[in-house]
């Protein structure tokens, strides 16, 4: 299955569960100045916005970014962040708390990018293997990332190499996501 029909029930799984559990959909800090076309309806109380997940522009993609940094993403994970517009995704898997970060609007998606630069850029000073992350966990300095020249997706401490594989692609990483 491509990785555009995973994260789209990925979100829908998640919208439904965060439902569930709130009555509403998934709900993130209101900025007006830090609109996303994921928004839907007003803001609650002037501090929250309800969102959905919401198609990027076809245009958006990762490889000119590869090729500025002289490397290959897995299309993967050029399509997990150039896909969808959306809140990042509270969930759980292998045991561990995670949060899936996504792009909330273009502004937000150039801005991953230049996090996702900086990142390499320091894997190549530390003589590491090149990841890219995709999540964080409840521990403050470990993350979920892929690996370039696997498409691995591993834990890995912040500044150290990768040190646990979750799963060998990217697909089945996110098919193992629970709520």
């Amino acid at each position: 299955m491509a990785i555009k029909q995973i994260l789209s029930q990925l979100h829908e799984n998640f919208s439904a569960h965060y439902q569930h559990a709130h009555q509403s959909l998934p709900c993130m800090y209101y900025d007006p100045q830090w609109p996303s076309p994921c928004e839907v309806g007003d803001p609650i109380d002037n501090e929250r916005i309800q969102w959905q997940a919401s198609a990027q522009p076809d245009t958006n993609n990762l490889q000119q970014l590869a090729v500025a940094l002289e490397c290959t993403f897995p299309d993967e994970l050029d399509e997990y962040y150039s896909t969808f517009f959306a809140g990042n995704v509270v969930a759980k898997v292998d045991g561990h708390q995670i949060e899936l970060l996504q792009a909330w609007n273009q502004e937000d998606y150039e801005r991953l990018q230049q996090n996702i630069t900086g990142h390499v850029l320091m894997k190549r000073k530390l003589k590491q293997e090149e990841t890219v992350f995709i999540g964080l966990t409840e521990q403050d300095d470990l993350l979920l990332c892929v690996k370039l020249n696997s498409g691995e997706v591993c834990l890995e401490y912040v500044g150290k190499p990768p040190h646990h594989v979750l799963a060998p692609s990217l697909a089945e990483f996110l098919q193992q996501v629970r709520f």
